[in-house]
């Protein structure tokens, strides 16, 4: 019996339809999802920590480690990768645990290299146990670093135009020691406080290697000297 051609066209194109609808669902899983960004439609400057792809690492939930070049959106506060087939910018699928660029001066002259980023801490402010932070230092008493771009709209006197740009807040540094988390200013008052259980050691300490409490490399180093005693 001859099926009409009608119908082997029609059931080719459905399968057509599927192998294709399957191999989007596998290329989305196992290499991201496009990212969307019409809200940042004619907003200026950019949402991310650094405008330029920057390598780095990425620690998967599901245990998994990829290298990957990388963009930290602060304003979803969502990491993003380039596609190496098309260089589209996509996001996990998997969430992300932790991930690191590196990158020397990344941010500026006195920044971590690697920058480190990791979630998972508990809640405080506004932030959820999703949200990312910066280690600054680890150990038993760690430093976390909170960074945040918002959108800002403005519109001149006299005018019906609005203008909008990215604006970074002050970046906010956080203390977790025993799961409790607290915020911190790095100030030698309130950092001394922070670590007062070893106050005598912790001041020779600041003393002696003249700690910049603007630095986060001199923080780190005072915070692995602490966490070392």
């Amino acid at each position: 019996m001859k099926i009409p051609v009608f119908t082997l066209i029609m059931a080719g194109l459905l399968c057509y339809g599927t192998i294709s609808r399957a191999q989007n669902q596998i290329l989305n899983d196992n290499q991201g999802k496009p990212v969307m960004e019409q809200s940042y439609i004619d907003v200026e400057g950019s949402p991310y920590l650094t405008a330029t792809w920057l390598p780095g690492i990425v620690s998967l939930a599901n245990g998994k480690t990829v290298a990957a070049k990388l963009k930290y959106d602060l304003v979803k506060d969502e990491l993003l990768f380039q596609s190496p087939r098309d260089s589209m910018a996509l996001a996990f699928v998997t969430p992300v645990k932790s991930f690191r660029f590196d990158i020397v001066g990344t941010i500026d002259e006195s920044s971590l290299a690697p920058l480190i980023f990791s979630n998972g801490y508990p809640a405080i402010d506004e932030q959820t146990e999703a949200s990312f932070y910066q280690v600054v230092a680890d150990g038993k008493a760690k430093l976390l670093k909170r960074y945040k771009k918002v959108i800002h709209s403005n519109q001149a006197f006299n005018s019906a135009t609005t203008t909008k740009t990215f604006a970074l807040r002050d970046a906010v540094y956080y203390l977790l020691a025993d799961n409790k988390i607290i915020r911190v200013k790095p100030t030698p008052k309130t950092i001394a406080a922070a670590l007062a259980d070893k106050t005598d050691q912790v001041q020779t300490f600041i003393k002696t290697n003249k700690i910049d409490f603007k630095s986060d490399r001199d923080l780190a180093k005072l915070f692995t000297y602490y966490n070392s005693l």
